[in-house]
C-alpha cells in the first residue's frame, strides 16, 4: 500500500512539473509561433494548439501527440523535419533546440492539462463584431444611458455620486459643447437647461470645438512638400477643414458626412462645397508612390470609420482580428479608381488659393475635345505648326469625364482634365491625359 501511494505521489509530482513546464516554456512559444494558423481564427488541418486539451484532440489526420506510443509524435516530427516544406512553423526560423526539448519532455510526461486553462477566445465573438441590438429597459426607465450605467455599478457594488451643482453643470456644458468656459453672468443663468443647450448647439463655436475632435480622428493636417511642390496631402486641404466645421454647425448627420467624405464626387459632382469633403481621401495623397498612397487610404479609412487596424492584412491574414489577406485587397479595390484633381475654380487662376482638392473621377467634366483642338492650342503656344502625336489619336465618343480615343494600335480610354500638358510641362492651360 505504501509503495502504491509513493508511485501515485511520484506521478503527481511529475504531472505538476509538466503543467508548470507547459505554462512557463511551451504555451508562450505556441502562442507566438503557432496561433496564427492553429488558433481561434484559423485551424489548418483541423488542429488547434491554443490549449493542451485542444492539442490532445489532434487534427483531421488523428492524434498528433502519440501519448504512450513507441513512435515519435506527429507534432515533434513536423517541428524537427529537415525538409523546409514539411517543417513547422512554415515562416520564420525553426523552433530553438531548448523549445523542442521542452515540448518533447512535456509529451513524455503524458502532456498534462492545466485545470484552469481556457482556449483562446474567438475574435469574431467580440462585441465590436456583433450586430447591435436594443437592450430592453425597465418600465420606469429615465435616461437609457443612466439606467445602463446604474446596472453596471450595481453589479460591482458601487453607487453613483449625487448630481453636481448647477454652476458646475453649466461650466461642464460650455466646455463640452463649445470648448470655452462660461462667463460669471452665464454661470448664473436661470433659464431652462434645454434652452442653454440649444443656444450652445446653435453657436458657431460648437462646430469649431468638435471639428478639432473629428479632425484628429480623420487625420487632418496641412500639406507637406518642397517649395511649391506638393508631396503629401494637398495645399487646399483647408477646404475640408471648413467643410467639417460647417457640417457640424448645420447638424449634418454622421452617416451623411461619411458618405460625402468617401464619395461626394459621385453623389454631387458639381457641388463644390460638398466635394470639399473628399479632402479626407486627398489627405492620403503621396506623390512618389501610389501604393503608399493607397496603403495610407486603407489604413486610415479602417481606423477612422471601423476602429480597426488593417495594416497587418496587407502582407498576411490578420493574427488577432477576423480580417484576412483577401479582405484587405477587396477593401483597397474600392479606392483604386481614384485620382487627385486640382481643377481651377472660377475667378483668379491661382491653384494655390482657388483650386479645390478632390479625389474624383467626376468633378467639372470638361466637354469632349478633339485632337485638332489640341493641335490648335499647341500652335498658339509654340508659334509653329504642330506635328501630330505619335499614334494619330481621334475622339470616337464621350463618357462622363472620359473620352474614347482610337488609334492604329486600337482603343484606349483616357481621363481629361486641365492644368497638366501632354506635350510641354511649362504650359499654363492645356490637357492631362491619363491612359488606362
Amino acid at each position: 500500500m505504501t509503495r502504491l501511494f509513493a508511485i501515485f505521489l511520484f506521478n503527481t509530482m511529475i504531472a505538476n512539473a509538466g503543467v508548470e513546464e507547459y505554462l512557463r516554456n511551451i504555451k508562450p512559444v505556441l502562442k507566438e509561433r503557432c496561433y496564427a494558423c492553429h488558433g481561434a481564427l484559423k485551424q489548418k488541418a483541423g488542429l488547434r494548439v491554443d490549449s493542451a486539451e485542444n492539442l490532445r484532440k489532434g487534427s483531421k489526420g488523428g492524434d498528433v501527440l502519440a501519448l504512450g506510443q513507441a513512435e515519435p509524435s506527429e507534432l515533434l516530427a513536423r517541428l524537427t523535419a529537415a525538409d523546409v516544406d514539411e517543417r513547422m512553423p512554415p515562416e520564420g526560423a525553426p523552433l530553438k533546440p531548448e523549445e523542442i526539448k521542452a515540448i518533447r519532455e512535456w509529451i513524455a510526461a503524458g502532456a498534462p492539462v492545466p485545470q484552469s486553462e481556457t482556449a483562446e477566445a474567438d475574435p469574431r465573438e467580440h462585441w465590436a463584431f456583433q450586430v447591435p441590438r436594443r437592450v430592453p429597459l425597465p418600465g420606469n426607465a429615465g435616461n437609457p444611458i443612466d439606467d445602463l450605467l446604474e446596472a453596471r455599478l450595481a453589479k460591482r457594488g458601487l453607487k453613483a455620486q449625487p448630481s453636481a451643482e448647477r454652476t458646475i453643470l453649466i461650466r461642464r456644458l460650455y466646455l463640452d459643447l463649445i470648448g470655452l468656459p462660461p462667463t460669471e453672468e452665464q454661470l448664473q443663468y436661470e433659464r431652462r437647461w434645454e434652452a442653454i443647450v440649444e443656444e450652445l448647439l446653435a453657436s458657431p463655436y460648437y462646430g469649431e470645438r468638435w471639428a478639432r475632435h473629428w479632425m484628429d480622428i480623420w487625420r487632418y493636417s496641412d500639406w507637406y512638400g518642397l517649395g511649391d511642390e506638393v508631396r503629401d496631402s494637398q495645399k487646399q486641404l483647408w477646404r475640408w477643414r471648413d467643410w467639417i466645421v460647417t457640417s457640424l454647425n448645420e447638424n449634418k448627420g454622421y452617416d451623411q458626412m461619411v458618405r460625402e467624405m468617401l464619395a461626394a464626387d459621385e453623389i454631387t459632382p458639381r457641388n463644390l462645397e460638398t466635394v470639399a469633403a473628399t479632402g479626407f481621401l486627398a489627405r492620403s495623397y503621396y506623390k512618389f508612390n501610389r501604393t503608399t498612397w493607397l496603403d495610407n487610404t486603407v489604413e486610415h479609412t479602417g481606423k477612422a470609420f471601423m476602429g480597426l487596424t488593417m495594416n497587418c492584412a496587407k502582407c498576411h491574414d490578420h493574427k488577432y482580428d477576423p480580417i484576412d489577406h483577401l479582405d484587405y485587397y477587396k477593401f483597397r479595390a474600392i479606392f483604386e479608381p481614384y485620382h487627385v484633381r486640382v481643377d481651377a475654380m472660377p475667378g483668379e487662376l491661382d491653384w494655390r488659393t482657388t483650386a479645390s482638392p478632390a479625389f474624383t473621377t467626376g468633378i467639372w467634366p470638361p466637354p469632349p475635345i478633339s485632337m485638332s483642338e489640341v493641335m490648335k492650342v499647341r500652335r498658339t503656344k509654340t508659334g509653329r505648326s504642330a506635328r501630330p502625336p505619335r499614334h494619330s489619336w481621334r475622339v470616337d465618343g464621350s463618357l462622363p469625364n472620359r473620352s474614347i480615343f482610337r488609334s492604329r494600335r486600337g482603343v484606349r480610354t483616357c481621363r481629361i482634365s486641365s492644368k497638366m500638358d501632354i506635350f510641354h510641362k511649362s504650359w499654363q492651360v492645356s490637357l492631362r491625359l491619363r491612359f488606362n
